[in-house]
């Protein structure tokens, strides 16, 4: 490996990260203001004669407003333009995205053990007596000594049915190597061998550094969507496709904060297609590498390309049920949610296209594979034993 080589597309890549970042908080801005300021405009210049505050005339004139923009929007600009409200509303926004990077920074100051915990990861010792823990652990030292590094913290999500992997840390010290559930039941030795070695490469090339600089930036353009949810559901986790608010699974909708949330929404969804595409540009690149990597570590093309043919015949393929899945979703080995925009906006190559590279003789169908129990009483054992661990730890120490 040339190490100079790759200390150069570090930098480059960083250097793209912060003007995609800066990029992404001026267009922000821009839309946050063609937002407010047609309403601002409204209340000061009502087109009916009844008082400001009246709903209709408001209503009125931002549909008057927003026909001036389709037929002529340079007259339109000019009428909505305030030089005091831009400037609020740039502040405004670059205090907020500021908070939510630092907020997320602190958080994740211990490195990849931070992000684990954060996605409900559970530390595997090291003399573990579960055999299939046991044998994630063999893998991981058996990785760490080929790529001549010291062997990570080894995490496995015990609520995640999905096979999915992620390597996080900013440096080769504080990383931590997570699975899932499924991807510790479903895979083999050689598969499991193939995923782990696909993570590590992420490491060796810095990707994992960068990843915890994306994770934090995109949390301060992000952020207002979680609080939205948390208003609007009191949760942060996402709805899942094709899931409607009438469904009696859904929970019910905090109406006196309904209004509060729907602004937090509007303002997170003005950001939240900014970091997806960020992450896109940013991700999809090194996933064909580090497949590469992986063959070139395990000298096994058929591990990696098994596991991805099981994910793809596995219905919930690699998709998380965490809430924090969205946030950590340049993390992981294959998508952690559904492809948005025809995957125009996806994280990660199609599988069908990963599993070509490696094998071209693939005729693109995937093996149905059995779906794991919803519930495992071992597991959800050892979950809220791991739970109670971590909340006891950070009584004892609030610093953290």
């Amino acid at each position: 490996m040339d190490f100079f080589a790759q200390q150069d597309h570090a930098r480059r890549q960083t250097r793209l990260l912060l003007a995609l970042f800066g990029m992404s908080v001026l267009v922000v801005i821009a839309l946050l203001y063609l937002v407010l300021a047609p309403v601002v405009y409204a209340f000061h210049h009502p087109m009916l004669k009844e008082a400001w505050w009246n709903p209709m005339a408001v209503l009125i004139m931002v549909c008057f407003l927003l026909g001036e923009g389709l037929l002529s929007p340079v007259h339109f600009l000019k009428l909505i333009w305030n030089p005091h409200l831009a400037g609020w509303v740039a502040l405004g926004t670059l205090i907020s995205i500021a908070l939510g990077c630092s907020y997320k920074i602190r958080q994740l100051l211990r490195g990849g053990p931070a992000v684990a915990e954060l996605l409900g990861g559970r530390r595997i010792e090291s003399g573990t007596s579960n055999p299939n823990e046991r044998k994630l652990r063999n893998v991981v030292e058996e990785m760490a000594i080929v790529s001549g590094m010291p062997a990570p913290e080894v995490y496995v999500l015990d609520r995640e049915r999905g096979i999915n992997t992620f390597a996080a840390g900013h440096t080769r010290d504080d990383v931590a190597i997570g699975v899932t559930y499924g991807c510790l039941k479903l895979l083999n030795r050689d598969e499991l061998q193939g995923v782990i070695a696909h993570e590590f490469s992420h490491v060796l090339n810095g990707d994992t550094r960068l990843n915890m600089k994306l994770m934090a930036l995109a949390h301060g353009l992000f952020w207002p969507t979680i609080v939205g949810r948390i208003l609007l559901y009191d949760s942060s986790e996402a709805p899942e496709m094709g899931e409607s608010i009438f469904d009696e699974e859904v929970p019910e909708i905090n109406r006196p904060l309904a209004p509060l949330a729907c602004v937090f929404l509007i303002i997170g969804g003005i950001g939240a297609p900014l970091v997806r595409l960020i992450k896109s540009l940013i991700c999809r690149e090194r996933e064909w590498l580090a497949d590469a990597a992986a063959v070139q570590f395990t000298r096994n093309p058929a591990g990696i390309e098994g596991a991805l043919k099981k994910i793809g015949g596995l219905l919930k393929q690699g998709r998380l049920d965490t809430p924090f899945a969205e946030t950590a979703s340049h993390l992981y080995f294959v998508n952690s949610r559904h492809e948005p925009w025809f995957g125009l906006q996806s994280t990660h190559p199609p599988l069908k296209k990963r599993i070509l590279a490696i094998d071209p003789a693939f005729d693109g169908r995937f093996q149905r594979i059995h779906s794991l129990p919803s519930h495992d009483a071992e597991y959800d054992r050892l979950y809220e034993e791991s739970v109670r661990r971590a909340r006891a730890e950070a009584e004892a120490h609030p610093e953290r």
